[in-house]
């Protein structure tokens, strides 16, 4: 859910099409072209948050981490394209789909990732986020 969260969020903010330049998950089938594409996923996490004021363990918070892939035949557009995501995806205190996500920070500044099967160059940052896990618990 959370990657359906992002993907919104990139498209609210004018950075693309979910399907034509916006995709989700590690088996996302890019197509050809000169891109930029962006590519969110999920790469694991913290142990979720719990709350403390039930006698069992709830979780109160999510704690996901995330890829953020933008790759392109330019590596001058790609790069440019990854700092404009990267400034989007740091945030904190924001409501999504009505879910409450307390931080979406990056990890590290934008990487070069080498090129992919396209030759198309690739450049990439990981994010940590903590949300709660639905609008029914925000």
């Amino acid at each position: 859910m959370y990657l359906d969260d992002l993907i919104f969020r990139l498209t609210a903010l004018g950075h693309g099409a979910y399907g034509t330049d916006l995709f989700k998950g590690s088996k996302a089938v890019i197509p050809p072209g000169p891109g930029p594409f962006t590519s969110v996923i999920s790469t694991g996490g913290q142990s979720d948050e719990g709350t403390h004021n039930l006698s069992r363990f709830t979780i109160a918070y999510e704690r996901p981490f995330v890829q953020v892939v933008v790759r392109g035949e330019l590596p001058a557009v790609a790069e440019t394209k990854a700092y404009a995501v990267f400034a989007d995806l740091n945030f904190r205190d924001v409501y999504i789909n009505g879910t409450w996500w307390r931080s979406c920070v990056p990890k590290q500044t934008v990487f070069e990732l080498g090129v992919d099967d396209k030759q198309r160059m690739r450049f990439a940052f990981n994010l940590e986020i903590v949300k709660r896990l639905s609008p029914a618990t925000s």
